[in-house]
């Protein structure tokens, strides 16, 4: 007896979804893939544009502690030559006052200059008021 043959159109219909499904899978995959690269370029040519940008304010901050030392001092010459017109006033010390104050910003902790804590502040202030 010959052997039974099963059903080839059942098996060829199954097969055919099957491919289907595989060829769909493969090109959601490809699509996934594809998305995924071109966030990732965004996001690394955003990260390379804000380290630009960051270095330019950086180097803009260099400059105008420069041009504020410069100013300065120019203030410091020009109040010095008029001296006798400035009775009782120490620029060397409020240039000192204001050059610590300048420094302690550029500190990693840039705390405010009224901190109560610090017994500073208008409360805490030891000059005679006029």
């Amino acid at each position: 007896m010959p052997p039974k043959r099963k059903s080839t159109t059942a098996t060829d219909e199954e097969d055919d979804e099957y491919r289907k499904k595989r060829d769909r899978n493969n090109q959601a995959v490809k699509r996934s893939r594809v998305k995924s690269k071109m966030k990732t370029e965004e996001t690394q040519q955003r990260v390379n544009e804000l380290r630009v940008k960051n270095q330019l304010l950086e180097d803009k901050i260099d400059n105008q502690r420069k041009e504020l030392k410069f100013l300065k001092e120019l203030f410091l010459t020009q109040a010095q030559a008029k001296a006798d017109k400035l009775v009782g006033v120490n620029l060397n010390e409020l240039l000192r006052v204001s050059d610590e104050e300048d420094s302690a910003d550029e500190g990693p902790s840039k705390q405010k200059k009224n901190d109560p804590s610090k017994g500073e502040g208008s409360s805490g202030s030891k000059r005679p008021r006029r």
